[in-house]
C-alpha cells in the first residue's frame, strides 16, 4: 500500500490483489486488480488473475474471456493454472464438452491433482466410470510418496478424489 501511495504503479497494484486473493479477500483483490489493469491492461498475469479472482467469486461469465485471452497468448501460461481456470469457468457455465478437451491439455503437461480431479468428476458425470477410476487412482498413487508440504497444498482435491471414488 505504501509503494502505491508513492509510486501507483501497476504491478503494485496487481502485487496487492495478489496479497488480498491470497488472503481469500476476493472483492479487495478484484479491486486492486482492476486497478492495474487500468494502469496496464495488457498484463497477461493481471487479467489471467482476475480471471481467477472472478472465478472465486462466482462470476464464471465474467473470468471465461479475460483468461481465454491470456491463453490465446501464451497457452501454457502461469504453468497450468491459467488453463485449469478457464475448464473451471467452462464447467460452472456448463460448458462440459469443452472443459473436458482443457483439463486433458492441463494434463498432458502436469500431474496436478486439481486437474485429475475435477478431470475424473467431469468423466464419471458423463458416464466414464473406468476413465474417472483412472484418474484417481493416480491422484491417490501419487498422494503416497508426496511430501508432507504438498500433501498439506492438496487436501482438499484428495479428499475430494477419496469422496468421488467412493462413488464410483
Amino acid at each position: 500500500e505504501a509503494r502505491i501511495h508513492h509510486l501507483d504503479k501497476a504491478r503494485d497494484h496487481s502485487d496487492l490483489g495478489d496479497l488480498y486473493f491470497s488472503q481469500g479477500k476476493l472483492t479487495k483483490a478484484e479491486t486492486s486488480y482492476r486497478r492495474a489493469l487500468e494502469r496496464d491492461p495488457e498484463d497477461d498475469d493481471t487479467q489471467s488473475h482476475l480471471g481467477q479472482c472472478l472465478l472465486r467469486q462466482g462470476k464464471a461469465a465474467e473470468a471465461k474471456p479475460l483468461l481465454e485471452k491470456v491463453l490465446a497468448a501464451d497457452p501454457r501460461h502461469d504453468f497450468g493454472y491459467t488453463l485449469m481456470a478457464l475448464a473451471e469457468a467452462q464447467t460452472a457455465l456448463g460448458e462440459v464438452d469443452a472443459a473436458l478437451l482443457n483439463w486433458k491439455r492441463v494434463l498432458e503437461n502436469n500431474s496436478y491433482p486439481r486437474a485429475r480431479v475435477q478431470y475424473a468428476e467431469l468423466l464419471a458425470s458423463r458416464g466414464m466410470v473406468d476413465e474417472a477410476q483412472a484418474e484417481i487412482d493416480e491422484v491417490l498413487a501419487d498422494q503416497n510418496h508426496s511430501p508432507a508440504f504438498e500433501k498439506n497444498r492438496n487436501a482438499v482435491w484428495i479428499r475430494r478424489a477419496k469422496k468421488l471414488e467412493s462413488r464410483l
